[in-house]
């Protein structure tokens, strides 16, 4: 199944959940002149066959307090049975919310979260005491910035406007309690809850839940709710690219340009790394390549070089486990 195969009304589903993950099936069905009960049908066909596979809330983590330490891990002299406890391990860490199988010269990309520097090298050296004489390399960055945004390939038109989530941005923290931080790790993953379930599962009613996950959205702690999607399913392939530039006069030009294009799906910023970090989702190796050329025959005095990897499994993508 690919994006190809899906009619109009999937398109436009897909549209709206990955701009707004909660909204209601009367509400979208509204926006695109659908009965709810079609609308509702629909979503759980999508979810059957495996083209949604969850939802998320994204969260300022930066307002939480947090940075995002990325690491690459390449494996040595392992077994399947060897890998599975990695993989195992790193599922279970809390500090773990981002995790990829990947071609290329890594096998592993982490995201993890800490509030400083000593928290991460204290998940680091605890990960290498476990695993430590299967890694044969590896490499860390610090993110600065990271951006999600929506994706115009579902309903393209010359209209789409691309939608921005800031998750990583220099920030104030924001004074949360406990109640604030259960409900922020319950929707993490459930961002499709009721107010009904969140409610019960912080033991509280359904009024200070809807205040406090108001209060939240107000305070932009949450940002938006979006699905998790099976690109396979869809026909995309994932590339991330590191891309260095040759000269920075136009950096910010070359930048918003790239984020411009509708498979650009993510970016980032980091210390020690590339100049320019961002995440495409095409539909195949050749398109991937081709939209890379149009970047570097569009600034051919700005881009030095790139590198790339692909995607070969999501494992994880839980923006506040540790909560």
């Amino acid at each position: 199944m690919s994006l190809e195969d899906l009619d109009l009304i999937d398109h436009k589903i897909l549209s709206q959940l990955d701009t707004d993950a909660r909204i209601s099936y009367s509400a979208l069905g509204k926006k695109i002149r659908v009965a709810k009960e079609t609308v509702k049908y629909r979503i759980q066909l999508l979810q059957k066959n495996g083209i949604i596979q969850g939802y998320y809330t994204v969260l300022n983590l930066s307002k939480l307090g947090y940075t995002i330490y990325r690491a690459y891990i390449r494996l040595q002299n392992t077994s399947p049975s060897i890998e599975q406890e990695i993989i195992d391990y790193l599922l279970k860490s809390k500090k773990v919310v981002v995790f990829y199988r990947v071609t290329g010269p890594f096998n592993l990309a982490l995201g993890v979260l800490a509030h400083n520097t000593w928290e991460y090298e204290h998940f680091w050296l605890d990960l290498k005491k476990q695993f430590g004489e299967y890694f044969s390399d590896y490499h860390f960055s610090v993110f600065t910035e990271y951006l999600e945004f929506s994706r115009p390939y579902f309903l393209p038109s010359k209209e789409a406007v691309k939608n921005i989530f800031t998750t990583l941005k220099k920030a104030e923290m924001e004074k949360l309690d406990k109640l604030d931080l259960e409900l922020l790790s319950f929707l993490s993953d459930n961002a499709r809850a009721s107010l009904v379930s969140i409610a019960k599962k912080l033991n509280t009613s359904v009024v200070t839940a809807r205040h406090r996950l108001k209060n939240l959205i107000n305070k932009k702690v949450i940002i938006g709710f979006r699905p998790i999607f099976n690109l396979r399913a869809l026909g995309r392939e994932y590339y991330k690219v590191d891309l260095w530039f040759k000269k920075f006069d136009h950096m910010e030009e070359v930048r918003q340009h790239i984020i411009s294009h509708p498979d650009v799906a993510y970016t980032e910023r980091s210390v020690i790394g590339s100049d320019l970090e961002f995440d495409i989702e095409t539909k195949n190796f050749e398109s991937f390549i081709a939209t890379m050329d149009s970047f570097k025959e569009e600034f051919p005095n700005d881009i030095r070089d790139y590198s790339y990897y692909s995607l070969i499994k999501n494992y994880k993508m839980k923006y506040a486990p540790g909560l």
